[in-house]
């Protein structure tokens, strides 16, 4: 899970496009690669490379950037399951805060970690007419790992909400951990178990706003 974590994280902070096939304009590749064509310009910013003082304005930059083209309320509904359901709407939006706020300090925290890898955009396939996935592949110099992004289209935007390496999806992972969690037994069990999870998320976000070298491959304990 550590090796399939740090290929998130390059995967998700950086990459250029290399040998991208063609696609229609404003269809789910162009937009993946717009997206994260906009992180690689932040990555390689001569105003924030090797600055430790700029890293926070980089960071945030960052931050802007992947929330332009990641949907991070899918995300979040998806990683819950049918639970999410049951949770009010209060729930659901403080839910989708503390998750994406892991998810950022999870991947900020290790923005160092890229080395310059490219991205070959392969192809995209729709699914259902407002559902995608794209095909790329890592390119690390010693072998193409294969990398397929999940979008949705909403609003007339596509944006993702799962990514997918080496056999392992990030809303799976993410499921597998809070269905652990989640008690659905009873309406008793179900709030106690909730109110669990928020306290196990608020924590894990504690931990990596004062250790940003930590991260959240070993759960939200």
């Amino acid at each position: 899970m550590k090796r399939t974590l740090s290929i998130v994280i390059i995967v998700l902070l950086l990459c250029l496009s290399a040998g991208a096939g063609f696609a229609a304009e404003n269809s789910p590749m162009v937009r993946l690669r717009s997206g994260i064509q906009g992180v690689i310009e932040v990555l390689n910013n001569p105003e924030y490379k090797g600055n430790p003082d700029k890293h926070p304005e980089m960071a945030l930059k960052i931050r802007e950037t992947i929330k332009d083209f990641f949907n991070f309320e899918e995300l979040s509904k998806r990683s819950v399951g049918r639970p999410w359901l049951k949770f009010t709407p209060e729930e659901k939006e403080r839910f989708v805060s503390l998750f994406t706020n892991l998810l950022e300090q999870t991947y900020l925290g290790r923005v160092g970690e890229y080395s310059g890898e490219k991205v070959a955009f392969d192809k995209e396939t729709i699914i259902k007419g407002k559902y995608a996935q794209v095909d790329t592949r890592l390119l690390t110099g010693k072998q193409d790992i294969p990398v397929f992004y999940r979008m949705k289209l909403t609003d007339g935007e596509w944006d993702v909400y799962d990514v997918k390496i080496e056999g392992v999806s990030l809303v799976k992972n993410y499921r597998t951990q809070f269905t652990g969690i989640l008690d659905t037994t009873n309406d008793q069990t179900f709030e106690a178990s909730k109110k669990e999870l928020f306290i196990r998320l608020e924590k894990k976000c504690a931990e990596l706003k004062t250790n940003p070298k930590a991260t959240a491959e070993n759960g939200i304990k």
